[in-house]
C-alpha cells in the first residue's frame, strides 16, 4: 500500500513539474495587479512549446466555484515569449456578481476584495506516445517509465492573485511645497487606511497648480495640471516630484513675498486600483523664488568669466571676447592676412560664415560640436601667435630636425635644451627612428580654485568642500633614443560637481545644478633610459578644459579655460616584479609597464586673464598616479 501511494505522489509530483515547464514567466501588466471596474490587467506567458498549446484562457476562483472567462479565450498564434490575455475589470465584477448573486448597483465596491485568476492552457494529447511499434520488444519497464516521463499533461496553470478595489482613497495626510527657480518641489504623505495604522499604497498623484504665469511675456491667471507616477518601492511612502512651466507657461518667481503671486497647489491622490475622488484634495499656498546654480551664483558674487566659447567662432564659443576666439582673430591678422591664399580664405569666411553662424548660436549640440571642430585651429592659432607657443612649436622643430639632420647634431641639441630649459642631458645619439608609443590612466583629486578670484565662496556655496575624483586617459607617440624617451601626448579626463541652488537668503534650495569638466591635454614628456626600475620624468604641455553648468535638464551655461602645466615624477616598472609576465607582454607590443606617481603644477586660467575662472587644482598636494603601458 505505501509503495502504491509513493508511486502516485511520484506521478502527480512528475506530471506538475512537467506541467510547469509547458507555461512559465506568467506575470501581470501593471505589476501590482490592481484593478477597478472600470480597468483592465494584461496577464503575459511564455510558452516553451507553443506547437502543443491548443487554447489559453483566464478562470476566476470564489467561494470555490471557477468561472472562466470566454472572451478571453484564444487557440491560435501562439509564440515562445510574450503572449498575453486581458481581463477586464467589468467582467471580472458580472463573475462576481452572477457567483455571489450580488444586486447591479452603482456601488461596485461590494465585489472588492482579493481573487485568485488562473491563467490555463489546454494541451494537445495525442502526440504522448512517443515510441516506435517496432520496438515494442525492448525493455518494456524502461519504455513505461520513458512514456511516463514523456508524457504530455492535459493542461498547465498558474495562479496569480488579484486585487479588485472600486472604493477611492482619502485626501493625502500632508503636503509640503518648497518653492524653487521657476518651478516648485511637492512633497506628499498618502493617505491612512481605514484602521489608521499604516498608509495606503498610491500609484500615482495628480496636481494642478493655480495662479499667474508668464506667457507670450505677459502674465495670465491660469491652472496647469500635472501628473505624478509614483515608484513602485514608494506607494505607501512619501513622495516628492517637481512642476515646471508648460504649454508655453512658465512660473513668475514671487521672492518679495507678495500674497497675489502665490500659487495654489492642489493634490488628488489615485491607488493602484485607478480610483480617485475629485473632492479628496489637500491644498497650499506656496511660491517659486529665485535660486542660483552653478554659474548664477558665481555671477551674483563678483564672478567675472564671461563664459562661453567673428561669425561661427563667436557663435560656438558663445563670446566674442572668449580667449579662443580673440586667438583666432589675432591669427587671422598677424598670419593669414598675409598670404594670397589666407586672404581668399578670409573673404570666402565673411561672405558665406554668417549663414551656419546663425543655426549654430541656437542650438547647444551646434555650439558644442563647432567648438571641437574648431579646437585644432585654435591650437594652431596659439603656436603662431604667442611667446610661448612658438618657443614650443621651434623646440619640437629643432627635436624633429635633430632626428633627421644627420650633420650639426650636437648644435641643433644644444639649441633645443636652451628652449626647453627642463632636461639636464648633454648627449641624445639616437638609438633608431622607430616609432613607439604610449598609453595612461591617471588619478587625480580634484577642485577649482573658482572661489579664488573674488570675495566669496559661490562654488563652494553650491558644491560644498568634498573634493571629486579626476580620471584621465592618454595616448601618445614616443621617440625612444639610446638615454632619453621623448613622448608627445594627448590627454581626455572628466568629472563633476553637483549641489542645491542657493536662495537669496543664503540658504539652500532643492533645485539640483551640476557643473561638467572635460580637462584636454596635450604635453611633452621625458625620461631616463637605463636598466634599473625606477625611472624620474617630467611632463609639460598645455590644458584645454571645456565646462558646462546644467540647471534644472538645460544647460545655462558654458565655456573653456586654456592653461598650462607641469609634472614631475618617478615610475616604476612592473616589468621587473614579474620577468614571466612582462615577456609575454611584450610578445604582445606591450615592451614596459610601469606605476607612476608625480607632483603637479598647474595654472588654468587662461593664461593669467582676469575675466576667467581659475581651474587650476586647489590642493596644496597635488598628486596624480596611475599605470601607464609603453609599446
Amino acid at each position: 500500500m505505501i509503495k502504491r501511494i509513493t508511486f502516485f505522489l511520484l506521478i502527480l509530483c512528475n506530471s506538475m513539474l512537467f506541467a510547469e515547464s509547458y507555461l512559465t514567466n506568467v506575470e501581470t501588466e501593471p505589476g501590482h495587479a490592481s484593478m477597478n471596474f472600470a480597468g483592465s490587467l494584461k496577464f503575459f506567458y511564455d510558452l516553451p512549446k507553443p506547437d502543443l498549446v491548443e487554447k489559453a484562457y483566464l478562470q476566476v476562483e470564489i467561494d470555490g466555484e471557477t468561472k472562466t472567462f470566454d472572451t478571453t479565450m484564444t487557440d491560435s498564434g501562439f509564440l515562445s515569449i510574450d503572449n498575453s490575455l486581458t481581463l477586464a475589470g467589468e467582467e471580472l465584477y458580472n463573475a462576481i456578481k452572477s457567483i455571489r448573486s450580488l444586486e447591479d448597483s452603482d456601488d461596485k465596491s461590494v465585489a472588492d476584495g482579493t481573487y485568485n485568476i488562473r491563467v490555463r492552457i489546454e494541451l494537445d494529447t495525442s502526440s504522448e506516445n512517443s515510441d516506435d511499434d517496432d520496438e515494442e520488444d525492448d525493455d518494456d519497464d524502461n519504455d513505461d517509465d520513458d512514456n511516463t516521463s514523456s508524457s504530455v499533461p492535459e493542461y498547465a496553470e498558474k495562479t496569480i492573485k488579484v486585487t479588485f478595489d472600486n472604493k477611492p482613497p482619502k485626501a493625502p495626510s500632508a503636503i509640503e511645497v518648497e518653492g524653487g527657480n521657476q518651478q516648485m518641489l511637492i512633497r506628499v504623505t498618502p493617505p491612512s487606511t481605514e484602521d489608521g495604522e499604516s498608509k495606503e499604497k498610491i500609484g500615482k498623484y495628480h496636481a494642478k497648480v493655480t495662479g499667474i504665469f508668464k506667457s507670450d511675456d505677459a502674465e495670465t491667471q491660469t491652472t496647469l495640471e500635472y501628473d505624478s507616477i509614483v515608484d513602485s518601492d514608494k506607494y505607501n511612502q512619501i513622495w516628492e516630484f517637481t512642476v515646471k512651466g508648460k504649454d508655453g507657461y512658465e512660473f513668475i518667481n514671487n521672492d518679495d513675498g507678495n500674497s497675489s503671486r502665490a500659487y495654489t497647489v492642489e493634490v488628488v491622490a489615485e491607488d493602484l486600483a485607478g480610483n480617485s475622488d475629485e473632492t479628496a484634495t489637500i491644498s497650499v499656498e506656496a511660491s517659486s523664488v529665485t535660486t542660483y546654480g552653478f554659474w548664477s551664483n558665481y555671477k551674483s558674487q563678483g564672478g567675472k568669466d564671461d563664459g562661453g566659447f567673428c561669425f561661427v567662432a563667436t557663435a560656438g564659443f558663445g563670446s566674442y571676447f572668449h580667449p579662443s576666439v580673440e586667438l583666432l582673430r589675432e591669427f587671422r591678422d598677424s598670419v593669414l592676412a598675409n598670404f594670397g591664399l589666407g586672404k581668399r580664405f578670409i573673404a570666402a569666411y565673411y561672405k558665406y560664415g554668417s549663414y551656419p553662424a546663425e543655426i549654430i548660436k541656437d542650438s547647444t549640440t551646434l555650439r558644442a560640436a563647432s567648438r571641437t571642430l574648431l579646437m585644432p585651429l585654435v591650437v594652431t592659432a596659439w603656436f603662431f601667435t604667442t611667446l610661448l607657443g612658438r618657443i614650443l612649436m621651434i623646440s619640437w622643430l629643432v627635436l624633429a630636425a635633430f632626428f633627421t639632420v644627420k650633420s650639426g647634431r650636437k648644435a641643433l641639441l644644444a639649441l633645443f635644451f636652451v628652449l626647453l630649459l627642463a632636461v639636464p642631458f648633454q648627449d641624445l645619439s639616437a638609438k633608431g627612428s622607430n616609432i613607439h608609443g604610449e598609453a595612461s590612466f591617471t588619478n587625480l583629486l580634484y577642485y577649482p580654485q573658482i572661489d579664488g578670484e573674488i570675495n566669496g565662496t559661490p562654488f563652494k556655496d553650491v558644491a560644498g568642500s568634498q573634493l571629486r575624483w579626476l580620471p584621465s586617459f592618454t595616448f601618445g607617440l614616443a621617440i625612444p633614443t639610446e638615454y632619453i624617451r621623448i613622448t608627445f601626448l594627448g590627454g581626455i579626463g572628466y568629472t563633476r560637481f553637483k549641489g542645491h541652488a542657493m536662495r537669496s537668503d543664503g540658504s539652500k534650495s532643492t533645485d539640483r545644478t551640476t557643473m561638467h569638466f572635460l580637462p584636454l591635454k596635450a604635453e611633452l614628456k621625458l625620461r631616463p633610459v637605463y636598466d634599473f626600475p625606477l625611472y624620474p620624468y617630467i611632463a609639460g604641455g598645455i590644458d584645454y578644459y571645456p565646462w558646462w553648468v546644467r540647471d534644472g535638464g538645460s544647460t545655462t551655461e558654458n565655456g573653456g579655460t586654456f592653461g598650462l602645466h607641469g609634472t614631475i615624477g618617478v615610475m616604476f616598472s612592473l616589468n621587473w616584479l614579474d620577468p614571466s609576465s612582462s615577456k609575454k607582454m611584450k610578445e604582445n607590443g606591450v615592451v614596459n609597464s610601469c606605476l607612476f606617481v608625480g607632483y603637479k603644477f598647474e595654472k588654468i586660467n587662461d593664461f593669467w586673464r582676469e575675466k576667467s575662472f581659475d581651474l587650476s587644482n586647489k590642493m596644496k598636494n597635488n598628486f596624480e598616479f596611475g599605470i601607464v603601458f609603453e609599446f
